[in-house]
């Protein structure tokens, strides 16, 4: 067991309908999803049938290693009943965790058209009433369609409203046609600041970011499409895994040299499953732009680019990356933080001791920051 066992906090974990319950949670577009998989299930060969059906299943009762751990998709313990989830987080000695959509209901709720709005209010309904059960625990994110200012506002105080605490936005989509850092925005980052909520991006908000999608065409190992689901790899090919995070750190990029935590110094910024290693080199690219237009940024920032990343913004590293080689090499070690994908299977089936694994050998004081108190900033406890 963990020595961080009831402890831990997750930045990372999702809820994952099966086809029985995704209208619940995503309305009209949930009735797409189900027939997708029930076609799926129907024209698959036998074999890889199989293992979408262990991924579609319905939620087991069972609490074990087996069933926690290795079982994934709808089919896992807690993966669509908040009782089952305590439950969860209980057996994997989680104090607090994020609990996001699957990709295809945010990917929905971030399209530029009507059903893009009303999935995005069909799912933050169902999340803050899952939630409800034990709102400290269960952090509910909410989704923001961010196209038209106007609306993501009126969205946010309805769910702040409601209890609401999270919101994750599109990294891809300039908000209003305009940057994240415009005073446009402002009215946002004010409403989320001083309710201490936390503003999130998540894989899968980088769509639609690269004005072409051709980099990886005619080049079979960039552009396969992966069909294994029960892999434990990141459903994703070659080109998408390692061109993702350019769409987060553009916009990140934007909020610090726009100023925007220099007006909001207590907002709380996450970047989740989107890995770790751009961040600390980005801060340092940044320090030297804010350097080299040091009288135009005069009035606007009162910090390096770094100090403001180091205040605001926490990062979930994927499992497999070597966070203690991070750390020595540039710091930043108030960043980074635990999360276990749970249920998706790229979270695979011993995140705890995996990254123990990597940030061991640096000592209990960073172990504790990694596993406990770093996610603190942007999952606080709620009084």
């Amino acid at each position: 067991m963990s020595q961080f066992h009831g402890r831990l906090n997750d930045l990372d974990t999702h809820i994952q309908p099966s086809p029985n319950n995704y209208e619940i949670a995503a309305g009209e577009v949930g009735k797409y999803f189900a027939d997708m998989y029930n076609q799926m299930l129907d024209k698959a060969p036998k074999e890889e049938a199989a293992k979408i059906a262990k991924l579609v299943g319905e939620e087991s009762q069972e609490y074990t290693e087996e069933t926690v751990w290795r079982t994934k998709g709808s089919a896992a313990p807690g993966a669509f009943s908040s009782d089952g989830r305590l439950k969860t987080l209980d057996y994997m000695g989680v104090n607090r965790s994020f609990i996001f959509s699957d990709p295809g209901i945010q990917g929905a709720a971030f399209a530029n058209n009507e059903l893009g709005i009303a999935t995005m209010r069909h799912w933050n309904d169902f999340i803050i009433d899952f939630g409800k059960q034990n709102p400290n625990r269960l952090r509910s994110v909410a989704i923001l369609n961010t196209h038209n200012i106007d609306v993501a506002i009126a969205e946010a105080k309805r769910v702040l409203k409601a209890g609401g605490r999270a919101f994750v936005l599109a990294s891809s989509v300039p908000p209003g046609d305009a940057s994240p850092a415009d005073a446009k925005m402002d009215k946002l980052w004010h409403l989320i600041q001083e309710a201490d909520a936390t503003a999130i991006l998540h894989a899968g908000g980088e769509h639609g970011f690269m004005a072409s999608d051709s980099w990886s065409k005619g080049v079979d190992h960039l552009c396969f499409q992966p069909m294994d689901m029960s892999s434990e790899g990141e459903q994703v090919n070659t080109y998408m895994f390692s061109s993702m995070y350019y769409s987060p750190q553009n916009f990140l990029s934007t909020l610090v040299l726009g100023g925007v935590f220099e007006r909001f110094p207590r907002l709380r910024f996450a970047v989740i499953e989107l890995g770790a290693f751009w961040l600390a080199p980005m801060a340092t690219h940044l320090d030297q732009v804010a350097s080299i237009y040091r009288g135009r940024l005069s009035g606007a920032l009162s910090m390096k680019p770094s100090e403001y990343i180091q205040r605001n913004v926490r990062v979930t590293p994927y499992r497999f990356e070597p966070v203690a080689d991070y750390i020595e090499r540039y710091g930043f070690e108030e960043c980074y933080c635990y999360n276990s994908d749970f249920p998706h299977p790229e979270g695979g089936t011993r995140p705890i001791q995996e990254f123990v694994d990597h940030i061991d050998r640096l000592g209990q004081n960073h172990a504790e920051k990694f596993f406990v108190t770093n996610a603190e900033w942007v999952l606080p406890a709620l009084n």
